[in-house]
């Protein structure tokens, strides 16, 4: 069915219409309450029928039902890039899983430092991404089991920008932009891309950085053996206040184990 072009509205004026936010809407889109015309350049427009429809649903709104159409959404979407990064970490040479386990130890930090629900979700999401820019580089600099060259190791550090650059692009990432881009900065000013110290390095990149450490060293990969969970810890301990917040780091060695 054609619709006239007076009988389709913008998606940001169907939120005003409904007096709710523009998620809101995409979600109503991507859940199927709504179907979407989009132009060529890629914007939703709905028709004025299909919104007054709506409107009665949306009268007496559940809460609940809004929250679980958007943890299906999360869900769906975290399972999707858990494939894909999955191959990603095989090309990197290092044991399969890592960005899954670096998501998980990053959680379980902010989960112990009281991040909120939302908060938690964005820290997951940049800790599953954070090495998502190296799909532009080779793997043969990836895997290479001996010492890189200055080429290429100025490649390998390009990956935080290449990764920031990448999530740009989809609104839904946009907020974990500066913690993929600083999760190699260091507390000491030494680390990429920008040579930020201290707590000048957003919160949550500092966590992915101490999440991505402990599991690199515990992880078997094409240029080093994985260490026992006692000899990783040391390192890290070593590197307290240099390499690593230390608060973070106490914070994350006291609740490893767990």
């Amino acid at each position: 069915m054609n619709h006239h072009p007076t009988d389709l509205i913008k998606t940001k004026q169907a939120a005003q219409l409904l007096g709710v936010t523009v998620q809101t809407i995409k979600n109503y889109i991507y859940s199927g309450k709504l179907k979407s015309y989009k132009t060529f350049g890629g914007h939703h427009r709905l028709s004025i029928s299909d919104l007054q429809s709506l409107a009665s649903y949306h009268s007496s709104p559940s809460q609940s039902e809004l929250l679980e159409q958007y943890d299906q959404l999360y869900h769906g979407y975290i399972d999707t890039m858990g494939t894909l990064l999955s191959a990603l970490d095989a090309r990197d040479g290092i044991a399969s899983g890592h960005s899954r386990r670096v998501a998980n130890y990053a959680c379980a930090i902010g989960k112990a430092m009281g991040f909120p629900p939302e908060s938690q979700r964005t820290l997951e999401l940049a800790a599953l991404l954070h090495d998502v820019g190296k799909i532009f580089i080779s793997e043969q600099i990836l895997g290479k089991p001996g010492k890189l060259t200055d080429q290429e190791t100025y490649i390998i550090r390009q990956h935080p920008e290449m990764g920031e650059r990448i999530v740009a692009g989809v609104e839904f990432l946009r907020e974990t932009k500066p913690f993929i881009r600083h999760h190699h900065e260091r507390f000491d000013g030494l680390g990429y891309p920008d040579g930020l110290p201290g707590e000048s390095i957003p919160l949550e990149a500092r966590i992915i950085f101490i999440a991505e450490v402990f599991d690199t060293l515990r992880s078997d990969s094409s240029y080093h053996k994985g260490s026992d969970l006692k000899e990783s810890l040391a390192e890290m301990e070593r590197g307290s206040g240099s390499q690593f917040d230390p608060s973070i780091l106490r914070i994350f060695i006291e609740n490893v184990e767990e």
